[in-house]
């Protein structure tokens, strides 16, 4: 096949992938125009000024010189689910599933997840998706994969943020995490001048008659760049192998049982415009798509797919509560503004002063006496704040606090509660309102980890040493696909299948105030505890030198858990234990203990041989005693037959 051949072959695939792509994103931002047009109008009512007054109202009121104020309380309760959030983080946990997998696999790539959380700083990128998604339905983040240095080639997975998560765009999926959709988009429009900077080719033309216009690809002044991950499916055949091994090929000299036609994919991923594909890769990952997205509330109506984020029925009792401040903060300001009632005989010649009565601090003024209007000029009573008006903001707070389902007592905000327990339950019962927000968090998180069990096989796939996160922040080492003499491979990632559960519990930090306040509750009816625990206690306070302080407390604690602990952390160390940290080995016996341990013994013999005699003598003095017994119940016997038979003669005489 020549050169040419080829080129064609490829600028036919290049044709017929950006005609899928433009065909998919095109259909997706109509299934999703209404969902993300919502989302964003959530997004701007809560982040940008004036957008919680309808415009031709504000405009309106602008124009009059009225009062237009925004009491904006819906980040608060936004503010409150994401605290709420970042206090209790979803963690991840690495457990096996077949019998190929084993514990120690699990625990291994379960730290290596934390520590791809840790130095990809994760938080940020979780926090950024899960912020928005109870702001308006949608937030989201991926996964991402970077060599470990420019003089390297291995490589080392991110989690990294989304910032707008509106321009993900999902083919049809039935599962929450969109882990069995066809297809991902994630576009972004640039502006011409930067495309041509970043990617060094001019930008598509812009012409108003090409369909690739009218479906937003291009404008006079941005161009459209898509990220597309696609799933290619590869055809190929499974066998069953009479050991019950299932391969893709059949070693030479065996015997497949059985056989049957699968369906794999690889995933794609291209970076594109409307009429030129800049970049494509295989992606790493043989299962998933790596965008992972996390959802507000969702539900099906009639068939359609209906996404919010926490505040979207509390939008109109925030406009309500806006409108009645705005109205009551009018009349208050129109109070000193009350018009006079004057005569034109009043105030001819005086004019300008007048005026300026409503503006300025006059020592006097002037005016002329007319008979037809006795007195002097009088101003006209202020308007008053109506009850009915106070008690419509107080229903407008009410209706947000209610559609949102936080209360006072959920804000920290003193409410109608007294005692302490009506105050928890009332805090508890905000919390399972917004639970659902958390729940589908943690479901997002469960997700990241199987797409990183995905890829962790690709990019740890020679024998290195890898660092893994612990609970606690530290870290400790691990060799990864390490190969034995007799050729077998031990930390095999590729071997077995894994999976995840996801906990919620408290941060480590809120972990650790918890713990100080205990362990300072138990040394106080413990006292004796505290020697031990010192170091401990030390470790878990917040201010500076306090790790120096249980350092040296460390010193303090009895050998045997000091050696303990020195080997405990050599060993996550990768070092080898020193003698000192090892079980203190029992001192050599001494020859005079020996020898009185032996007379002892010989003494204990002669007590147990005595014991043995004076036992013998015992039961030949029993045995004797029953026979006196017995001989003297036979002669008690004989004696009373003699009398009975001298006295039945006595009676025949």
């Amino acid at each position: 096949m020549t050169k040419e051949e080829d080129k064609k072959i490829a600028a036919e695939k290049e044709r017929k992938i950006l005609i899928e792509a433009r065909d998919r994103l095109a259909k997706g931002l109509i299934v999703e125009g209404e969902n993300k047009q919502n989302a964003l109008n959530d997004l701007e009512f809560i982040a940008v000024e004036g957008k919680q007054w309808p415009a031709g109202i504000r405009a309106q009121r602008i124009a009059e010189k009225r009062p237009c104020i925004t009491v904006n309380k819906m980040a608060v309760f936004i503010d409150q689910v994401v605290g709420d959030q970042r206090m209790n983080r979803p963690s991840i946990k690495v457990v096996p599933v077949d019998s190929k997998a084993d514990v120690k696999t699990a625990k291994i790539i379960g730290g290596w997840i934390k520590h791809v959380q840790q130095i990809s700083k994760s938080d940020i990128a979780i926090d950024h998706g899960f912020e928005h998604a109870v702001a308006c339905g949608y937030g989201a983040w991926r996964v991402v994969t970077k060599y470990v240095s420019d003089d390297s080639f291995d490589q080392e997975a991110c989690i990294e943020k989304i910032d707008n998560a509106l321009s993900v765009i999902w083919g049809q999926h039935t599962e929450y995490d969109c882990s069995d959709a066809v297809y991902c988009f994630v576009i972004s429009d640039m502006d011409k001048e930067e495309f041509k900077s970043k990617y060094g080719e001019d930008p598509m033309p812009f012409n108003t008659a090409d369909s690739q216009y009218v479906d937003g690809w291009v404008t006079k002044d941005t161009v459209r760049v898509a990220e597309y991950f696609v799933k290619e499916p590869i055809k190929k055949k499974l066998y069953l192998l009479e050991s019950g091994e299932t391969v893709d090929i059949v070693p030479t000299g065996q015997k497949a049982a059985r056989e049957r036609d699968v369906v794999s994919y690889k995933i794609m991923w291209y970076l594109l415009t409307g009429n030129k594909i800049i970049e494509s890769r295989e992606w790493v990952g043989k299962k998933y798509i790596p965008i992972i997205p996390v959802w507000g509330k969702e539900f099906n109506v009639g068939g359609k797919r209906v996404l919010r984020g926490l505040i979207r029925n509390a939008k109109d009792p925030q406009r309500m509560y806006n409108y009645w401040q705005s109205s009551d903060t009018e009349i208050v300001i129109m109070q000193p503004k009350s018009p006079y009632m004057i005569t034109p005989a009043q105030l001819k010649g005086h004019e300008d002063q007048w005026k300026n009565a409503h503006t300025q601090n006059m020592a006097y003024m002037l005016c002329n006496p007319d008979p037809q209007a006795p007195g002097w000029p009088k101003r006209e009573a202020p308007p008053q704040v109506s009850s009915a008006m106070v008690e419509k903001i107080r229903e407008s707070d009410q209706e947000m606090r209610d559609t949102v389902g936080i209360q006072k007592a959920g804000l920290g905000m003193q409410s109608n509660e007294r005692s302490g327990k009506a105050i928890v339950e009332r805090k508890k019962e905000g919390d399972v309102g917004t639970f659902s927000f958390i729940d589908n968090l943690s479901r997002s998180l469960e997700h990241t980890g199987r797409v990183l069990i995905d890829v962790a096989p690709t990019i740890l796939d020679t024998e290195r040493i890898v660092r893994l996160g612990l609970d606690d922040g530290e870290y400790q080492f691990e060799t990864v696909n390490m190969e034995a003499p007799n050729g077998e491979i031990f930390n095999d990632l590729s071997v077995g299948t894994y999976d995840v559960v996801v906990t919620v519990g408290p941060s480590f930090t809120t972990q650790r105030t918890e713990a100080k306040e205990s362990m300072q509750e138990f040394i106080q009816y413990y006292p004796a505890a505290a020697p031990v625990i010192g170091d401990l206690y030390a470790k878990s306070m917040d201010w500076q030198g306090a790790e120096e302080v249980a350092e040296r407390l460390r010193y303090l604690l009895p050998p045997e858990i000091r050696a303990e602990l020195e080997a405990k952390a050599a060993k996550q160390a990768g070092e080898e234990v020193p003698p000192s940290a090892s079980a203190p080995e029992p001192p050599p016996p001494d020859p005079n203990e020996e020898i009185k341990l032996q007379e002892a013994q010989v003494k204990l013999d002669e007590s147990k041989v005595k014991l043995e005699q004076e036992q013998v003598k015992l039961d030949e003095a029993k045995l004797k005693l029953e026979f006196a017994q017995v001989q003297s119940k036979d002669g008690v016997k004989k004696l009373m037959d003699e009398i009975e038979a001298e006295d039945n003669e006595q009676k025949e005489e």
